[in-house]
């Protein structure tokens, strides 16, 4: 993120369900943060003015909203600035992936995408990287499912982000497999992963709760690389 002549960084939010609201909450009053505009359908607590949103400066613009959004909004975005997003399963259509590279390198910008629960995605060298296979459990998926991520995310377009985030940044969507499965009424959000490489395998399990009471761990995710842009000690 550039840094504003007082310091502060300018962050907009595309969204403002229990992702953006944490995360606009946090800005709102983190020190070297300022928010700049909040595009969402209603148009609270700021604009539903898509226009007015993105001729607002900012230095960093985050998509809370999902895959429609990014599909919406994502090449704009990147024409303005560098661009964070929750909905990487909108990325699974290679068209619009490459657009959004094209419009990304054409203005000097960059996506972020975000694999907190997937480990040692990102480790090695791409040829060392041999295949990811994700397992997912959560409330009404119904029947069981299992075959490509590619196959996935046509069967259930709004819950693989995660996967499709991991695997552009890993082995890539061809060498991802999926299992879905339904955890019941009040049951527990969970991904299972093991990732392959050459040189090592990686296996990570996360369980969240479905609490509204509790924090989103999507937002925390996000709200982590904010606070980690701002520090002098990073986490690679």
């Amino acid at each position: 993120m550039t840094r504003m002549t007082d310091g502060a960084r300018t962050v907009s939010v595309i969204g403002a369900g229990r992702i953006g609201r944490a995360v606009i909450d946090f800005v709102g009053r983190a020190p070297g943060l300022r928010l700049g505009r909040v595009l969402s359908r209603s148009g609270l607590p700021d604009t539903a003015d898509a226009d007015a949103f993105f001729t607002a400066p900012a230095d960093l613009i985050i998509d809370t909203a999902g895959p429609g959004a990014l599909r919406a909004f994502g090449p704009r975005a990147l024409g303005c600035t560098d661009l964070w997003t929750v909905g990487a399963a909108a990325l699974a259509d290679d068209a619009l992936r490459a657009g959004m590279e094209a419009a990304a390198v054409r203005a000097g910008h960059a996506l972020t995408l975000f694999t907190p629960w997937f480990a040692g995605i990102g480790h090695g060298l791409p040829h060392e990287v041999r295949g990811l296979h994700i397992r997912a459990e959560r409330p009404g998926i119904g029947a069981p499912w299992s075959g490509a991520l590619a196959d996935a995310v046509l069967q259930f377009p709004d819950d693989l982000n995660s996967a499709v985030a991991a695997a552009l940044c890993g082995p890539g969507i061809a060498a991802t497999t999926v299992e879905m499965s339904d955890s019941g009424p009040g049951g527990a959000h969970r991904i299972e992963a093991r990732l392959v490489t050459g040189f090592a395998t990686f296996r990570s399990v996360a369980e969240f709760t479905g609490d509204p009471g509790a924090s989103h761990p999507t937002a925390a995710a996000i709200i982590g690389a904010l606070r980690r842009a701002g520090s002098a000690l990073r986490q690679a």
